[in-house]
């Protein structure tokens, strides 16, 4: 398989990047070719939902949120605490503008996205098509990237700095977006928890000041809306390939926030800053974000790459308050781990709030809201020490 093969650069204007210089070293192109054959590999794998003629990448999503938003229409009249009743009258809303991008995505899919694909595949395999690299080839503490591009579909197939997995993404060019806007559900001290919770992790700012975020989960989208009253502005912009399955890329833009934030130092300063009610919030939405529940080990944890904790240096402290202690360390990122009964508890603080928790309740129907469950069924455990878990304590 003899493939063009060229070193990229951004082009003004554009998304893309355009050839400028072929690639003759072999051990360059060896690299290439082992993130391209991956990607022909997991392509293979997902044939089902990215060759087929009927089935798509978003069935499953449109028929999840379809069978949650019809529970979360059942749930609105239940009690008569009225603020739980907006949150899902919001939810609703905000489930059926998801659905009607996942129902125009996958009309597009059918009928353009797919066949570029497959013929994409089918150059890949004689050879007729150009792949455009950046990045560092061999250093593997560095990122190192391959694209393909066709008109409406830029696959981009990366080995991530350090730990060297690889990540696909498929974007999709052509889908529009639309503003949804959403109604203030929370006071806004605890508004502005969540908000911190979500840029500190997995959101950010960019650079004309809007916070955002890109996921492919529904719960996370869903709880990001939830987070940002007012105009926001959502598109589905392309899928996520992984080993275990194709996942659908959300990205979310806080429009009435711009500015709010300038950066994420001062988020970090304003998490700090949080009150002893609020900041159980906060970490909810860090833990939501980069960390992990498990709970057959009666344990919270909250990853940080090493090169963010001086911006987390305010919050640590705020959390070893909460029984987090330091963790693991693996050279590039440090965990911050609470065990047993503390776990149990700290779970609980964190749904403290009655709206909040209905919000995560409710998130934890969606199929794929494995954290929110994990969180909840912890929060329900008696919090005993058990002693076989002391010795796991950190001194």
């Amino acid at each position: 398989m003899a493939l063009g093969i060229c070193w990229g650069r951004r082009v003004s204007g554009s998304r893309r990047l355009e050839c400028v210089e072929e690639v003759d070293d072999p051990r360059v192109v060896e690299e290439t070719m082992r993130l391209i054959n991956e990607f022909m590999i997991r392509v293979e794998r997902h044939r089902a939902v990215l060759l087929s003629e009927s089935a798509t990448p978003f069935d499953n999503a449109i028929n999840a949120l379809g069978n949650w938003l019809q529970r979360v229409k059942a749930k609105i009249g239940e009690g008569n605490d009225e603020g739980i009743a907006n949150l899902r009258r919001a939810m609703l809303d905000i489930g059926k503008e998801m659905l009607r991008l996942l129902k125009r995505a996958r009309e597009r899919w059918l009928s353009t996205y797919r066949q570029e694909l497959e013929e994409l595949i089918n150059k890949l395999r004689s050879g007729g098509t150009k792949i455009i690299i950046s990045g560092e080839p061999f250093d593997k503490d560095k990122s190192f990237t391959a694209r393909l591009y066709t008109d409406g579909l830029a696959i981009e197939m990366a080995r991530v700095a350090g730990s060297g997995s690889i990540t696909m993404q498929i974007s999709l060019t052509g889908l529009r977006g639309i503003n949804v806007v959403v109604p203030k559900l929370f006071s806004g001290n605890r508004l502005r928890a969540m908000q911190c919770g979500l840029l500190l992790t997995d959101g950010s700012i960019d650079e004309e000041g809007y916070p955002k975020m890109g996921t492919t989960q529904l719960w996370q989208a869903i709880a990001w809306l939830t987070a940002w009253p007012g105009k926001n502005r959502m598109r589905i912009s392309g899928l996520g390939i992984n080993d275990g399955d194709v996942g659908v890329t959300w990205q979310l833009r806080a429009t009435d926030h711009r500015g709010v934030f300038k950066s994420k130092s001062d988020v970090a300063e304003e998490a700090g800053r949080l009150g002893d009610e609020e900041f159980p919030t906060f970490t909810l939405y860090a833990v939501l974000g980069d960390g992990d529940v498990n709970i057959k080990k009666k344990r919270v944890g909250l990853t940080m790459g090493k090169s963010k904790l001086g911006l987390w240096r305010n919050a640590i402290k705020r959390l070893e308050g909460l029984g987090f202690r330091l963790g693991s360390d693996n050279g590039y990122a440090v965990a911050y781990t609470v065990w047993t009964s503390k776990a149990v508890e700290l779970a609980r603080k964190m749904l403290g709030d009655k709206t909040v928790k209905a919000l995560i309740e409710d998130l934890a129907q969606l199929p794929d809201a494995e954290k929110p469950r994990r969180l909840m069924a912890l929060a329900g455990m008696e919090p005993k020490h058990l002693a076989g878990h002391q010795s796991r304590l950190p001194a």
